[in-house]
């Protein structure tokens, strides 16, 4: 055999296995959806538009809301660890989900601020070389789903993951957004009711107010639950000037961990109309690798089995790889 040949198979072969390594990293490997039935002839089963359903008198941290952790995070390099949704925005927003988790940072070619996940940048689609998400794109698709549905909220709350450049100049482009469409943003350090909510968002941040610009919504700056040992209250109670937020947020626990600090979460709920609280539902696992898809698997069927009482406040509740269904045993708790 001669040496051009062979090298050309040794390149072929080198090829297809970037290619294999590639695809792994980028998406994500299978789609296993719960088969727990809904109720669907019900009013309220329109996932697009639930919250129209209930009073104006509620405050939103009376109400059990599905929301989605790392929201943006579908089509992100690095996929097998950092993929942890299967749906868009948009998709989420018309599922249900009335809470979304955004990770920002500055992309300094455009100066602009693009959607991440940790060190992971997302995108547009799933083409790897397409174009990064930025906060602008994201911000249409809600004001495009508000202007259809103007009976609904979303709570957007946005942290900053991006050791390079500054807090403030960061911050000093979100407002540049919020600022352009601040009719659909609700920008209060409360609590809202849902009549002062409907057809807007409501901002929240986990990050200081660097810029000073006075607008950072529901300021709820919360230390890393990153431990992976168990402990025996795993949720942890932050008190600001206006309002409480109880957080269980375990993303380093294993599966059986982390559903016994949900379920510990929704058996002592504290909510009412200046408490809120957070039991979030993700994990990374913990290993050194981890796999948010395989355990969502898990953890979002063990959720839809869960009996979740009627007429009850459960908090705001976040998953990773949500589907309609999963939103509806949710926010079917609400009472209606």
């Amino acid at each position: 055999m001669g040496k051009g040949r062979l090298f050309r198979i040794v390149c072929g072969i080198m090829i297809a296995i970037i290619v294999v390594i590639l695809v792994v990293l980028f998406v994500s490997d299978d789609d296993t959806y719960s088969s727990v039935s809904i109720d669907e002839s019900v009013p309220y089963a329109d996932t697009t538009s639930w919250m129209g359903n209930l009073s104006d008198d509620l405050y939103l941290s009376e109400i059990t809301i599905p929301g989605t952790h790392d929201s943006c995070a579908r089509n992100v390099m690095l996929g097998y660890v950092m993929r942890c949704q299967d749906t868009d925005v948009s998709e989420q927003l018309e599922n249900g989900y009335r809470y979304l988790d955004f990770r920002v940072a500055l992309d300094e070619k455009t100066n602009k601020v693009k959607m991440v996940h940790n060190f992971a940048s997302c995108h547009e689609d799933g083409n790897l070389f397409s174009d990064y998400l930025y906060f602008d794109d994201v911000c249409a698709d809600l004001y495009s789903f508000l202007q259809q549905y103007p009976t609904e909220t979303v709570i957007v709350n946005i942290k900053i993951e991006d050791d390079d450049h500054s807090v403030s100049d960061i911050q000093n482009l979100l407002t540049e957004q919020i600022n352009a469409n601040k009719d659909y943003w609700y920008t209060e350090d409360e609590i809202p009711l849902l009549s002062d909510a409907r057809g807007r968002i409501v901002l929240a941040t986990r990050f200081s107010d660097a810029a000073a610009t006075d607008m950072m919504g529901l300021n709820m700056q919360w230390a890393e639950q990153d431990n992976n040992t168990p402990i025996d209250i795993p949720y942890e109670l932050y008190v600001y000037n206006n309002f409480r937020v109880w957080i269980q947020d375990r993303y380093k626990y294993n599966v059986e961990d982390k559903y016994e600090a949900i379920v510990d979460g929704l058996e002592n709920c504290e909510a009412d109309e200046n408490t809120l609280f957070l039991n979030f539902v993700s994990t990374s696992g913990d290993g050194k690798i981890g796999h948010p898809r395989g355990y969502a698997n898990t953890l979002n069927e063990l959720l839809m089995e869960y009996q979740l009482k009627d007429d009850t406040s459960y908090g705001i509740i976040i998953v990773d790889f949500g589907n309609k269904d999963l939103a509806r045993h949710i926010y079917y708790t609400n009472q209606f």
